[in-house]
């Protein structure tokens, strides 16, 4: 039987916070953004050993509704060795996909009502209103 290294001590510790970025999301740049920098603070823990050199980018992670998963890494990151280990002896890919699942609800709850996005983003309030 292999050993599994597990990180959800890691999630543990992010997912309170996730969980209130993603409720005071007020449009899809939001929840995108929110998940991004999250899960780049999941990946800086994880490869905290490993990753001597080597600068995680906001490039290198994005949120992909209606895919499977639903979070995409770039060439660069995927071509990354201790990732890559990490990703085949460990929960890691099961933490991406279920804050990735969070995020894909709030983007696509929000995206289905954006008159309700806007209205509180430029609620018509203040002299550019007028």
């Amino acid at each position: 039987m292999t050993k599994v290294a597990s990180f959800t001590k890691i999630e543990n510790g992010l997912l309170p916070r996730f969980r209130e970025s993603m409720n005071l999301a007020e449009s899809t740049a939001d929840v995108q953004k929110f998940f991004v920098y999250t899960m780049l603070d999941l990946l800086n823990n994880v490869l905290s050993d490993d990753a001597a050199g080597f600068e995680l980018a906001y490039e290198d992670i994005s949120l992909a509704p209606g895919q499977t998963p639903a979070y995409v890494f770039s060439p660069r990151l995927v071509g990354h060795a201790p990732l890559a280990a990490i990703m085949q002896e460990s929960d890691l890919p099961a933490i991406l996909s279920r804050f990735a699942e969070v995020a894909t609800r709030q983007y696509q709850y929000l995206a289905k009502k954006p008159e309700k996005t806007e209205a509180k983003m430029y609620h018509g309030t203040g002299r550019a209103a007028r």
